[in-house]
């Protein structure tokens, strides 16, 4: 049986032709890849070399034109040119392409360098092959395929060089993530303020205030300082006087009254400006404390003439899209502005002393030893019109007097104490239930910089780097004295719409009773008294404000402002005073000298008008884009 199941020999036969074959093929093969020449793993010499650089070449290009720009601040267009967008937007496309750029040559250097690894004798993990093509995956970092390369232990040599490799990837990876944002911070300009390089090319021009820099802001009110034309308010010259800003404080107790009307003001101001007139309050039941600012009079009355010369005699400056003017002193001297804290606190039961309140005034460089009130004597207002009636039998100050007493108001020296107020006064106002009550206040002044500019072509409205002068209360300068000859006159007599004989102050005042829609305004005790207190300190402190903004009219002889043409063969000078452009004034300064050097020996202070422009600058930003082509 087994003989039967054995194979027939023809299924086991060898075809000898078939292997003879085979054996010819595979000798072939062999003697094939013996003729083939190498192929080299990494290409040398220069041309390779060369050729690898042009991928570097055009992003290395690109950014060291920007960092040109971008560090000389070259400045390019005022903002709103024709085909602003387009152009813009074809920036941001080139700095689109500024990204594809450097993201290419980084990973150029990843894959040149995976290449150098493979090639040495420690050779590189496989989780390390593929690095150089996710260069813009940062989440590789975090893979396995990374991280746990970090931890194979190799020889010293072999260690400092996977180090090296590792930090060179995390780098690559890391400025590869940063390249779309810096690319387009430096390739894009910035749209800001920036100086004007050359607003006068015809010849420097140079301003001079006709006066010491010592006398501008003095800080003792005195009569001395009330202008000539001030005794009768219907004279030309009521602009320069303390009780200019009468009208418009009375006006806003109407409209705040009626309308809620917020105390910041616009106002008018010579040289075709205005100016704001802002205070801040905070009422308490039976205190109100407030502090209000302005730009001087003088100094705004400057910056708009300082515009209407340069739109009529500088082409440079009246052509640009927006310019902005800002004055300071040569000397980096500040310019100064009024700055009034007022509080005011109701007293409703009569004493034989009278407290001027203290408690909210802020002074920094000089706060006051007490917080205690200031106290005078009550028979200090037995002098003064409108309280006389309170003392009409009395002969020891105390009060005799019952019934309804006209609206009063007096101003209280203050010089004779060292640790006062620079001045104080008292309200006396009725009541429904047919009581006085008497309103204290003592008001402190102060000098304080003020860092202002006129955007023109936008409004000409005087602006401010700090509008809130608390924000610089270290630098105030007090003003110890505010005189009470000096003060009266912004309280002058006149005759009311009724006929009858008032004063300014005592008819603003009169104002809250007459024109409220209201039905309490001056109330009891415990009914709206918080009331009493925070708008008078409001409406004096707006009015005081506005009068000492004005200090300055008193002596005021004009900015001088002198041109000069510098030309081959030949200098000339063109004198101006702002605000009177179109008068023909003789010459008033010594013949044998030039107006700067007899300015100079004067002491004049010289006022400089910087000119900055709106629009776009390639300027020094910090791009991480630098960083990126210098790892390139």
């Amino acid at each position: 049986m087994l003989d039967n199941l054995r194979p027939s020999p023809k299924y086991i036969q060898v075809d000898s032709q078939a292997s003879s074959r085979t054996a010819l093929a595979i000798d072939d093969s062999r003697q094939t890849v013996a003729s083939e020449p190498a192929k080299a793993a990494i290409e040398t010499g220069w041309l390779p070399t060369a050729r690898r650089c042009i991928l570097h070449a055009a992003p290395i290009a690109v950014t060291v034109w920007m960092l040109v720009y971008n560090g000389r601040g070259v400045y390019w267009r005022d903002a709103g040119f024709r085909h602003q967008n387009p152009i813009l937007q074809a920036l941001q496309y080139l700095a689109k392409v500024h990204e594809l750029l450097m993201a290419a040559s980084l990973a150029e250097i990843a894959l040149n360098r995976t290449h150098y690894e493979l090639c040495a004798s420690d050779g590189l993990p496989l989780g390390l092959v593929t690095a150089a093509y996710q260069v813009s995956s940062i989440s590789y970092l975090i893979t396995p395929e990374f991280y746990k390369n970090c931890r194979i232990p190799l020889s010293i040599k072999g260690l400092y060089s996977r180090l090296s490799l590792l930090s060179l990837f995390v780098i690559i990876f890391l400025l590869t993530s940063v390249l779309g944002p810096s690319s387009a911070v430096a390739m894009i300009p910035r749209l800001d303020w920036w100086d004007h390089t050359n607003p006068y090319p015809e010849g420097p021009e140079r301003a001079f205030m006709r006066y010491k820099y010592s006398d501008l802001w003095p800080t003792s009110i005195t009569k001395e300082l009330i202008h000539p034309g001030c005794a009768d308010p219907d004279s030309a010259d009521a602009e320069y006087c303390p009780y200019s800003g009468y009208e418009m404080t009375s006006n806003w107790i109407g409209a705040h009254q009626n309308q809620g009307q917020a105390p910041n003001l616009t106002v008018p101001n010579h040289g075709g400006v205005t100016r704001h007139l802002a205070s801040t309050y905070n009422g308490t039941k039976s205190a109100g404390w407030t502090i209000t600012s302005t730009v001087g009079y003088k100094e705004a009355w400057d910056l708009g003439a300082f515009w209407q010369y340069a739109s009529e005699r500088n082409g440079t400056i009246a052509q640009l899209g927006r310019p902005r003017i800002a004055p300071a002193f040569l000397d980096a001297a500040p310019i100064k502005k009024p700055v009034v804290q007022v509080e005011c606190a109701a007293q409703y039961s009569w004493s034989s002393q009278i407290s001027l309140p203290r408690r909210h005034l802020q002074d920094p460089n000089n706060p006051f030893t007490s917080r205690a009130p200031w106290t005078i004597p009550s028979s200090t207002l037995r002098s003064h019109a409108g309280f006389q009636n309170l003392f009409p039998n009395a002969t020891n100050g105390s009060q005799e007097h019952q019934g309804q007493l006209p609206t009063s108001f007096a101003w209280i020296d203050t010089s004779s104490s060292v640790d006062s107020p620079s001045i104080g006064a008292i309200f006396g106002v009725n009541t429904p239930n047919t009581s006085i009550a008497l309103i204290p206040c003592s008001i402190a002044a102060y000098w304080t910089p003020s860092s202002t500019y006129l955007d023109p072509k936008s409004d000409l409205v005087i602006q401010e780097d700090h509008p809130d002068p608390l924000e610089q209360a270290h630098l105030w300068t007090p003003i110890t004295t505010i005189s009470t000859d000096w003060a009266d006159t912004m309280n002058p007599n006149f005759t009311d719409d009724n006929g009858e004989m008032t004063t300014y102050i005592q008819h603003m005042i009169q104002r809250y009773n007459n024109n409220s829609s209201s039905p309490v305004i001056f109330a009891e005790p415990g009914y709206g008294q918080e009331s009493i207190p925070w708008r008078l300190s409001v409406a004096l402190g707006l009015y005081l404000t506005e009068a000492l903004a004005r200090v300055q009219s008193t002596f005021w002889n004009g900015t001088v402002l002198c041109h000069t043409d510098s030309e081959t063969g030949r200098r000339s000078e063109k004198v101006y005073i702002l605000g009177n452009l179109n008068a023909d004034d003789p010459r008033w300064w010594p013949p044998e000298t030039d107006f700067v050097t007899f300015a100079l020996q004067m002491g004049w202070p010289e006022l400089t008008f910087s000119i900055r422009r709106y629009g776009r600058c390639w300027a020094s930003c910090i791009s991480l884009s630098w960083p990126v082509e210098l790892a390139v």
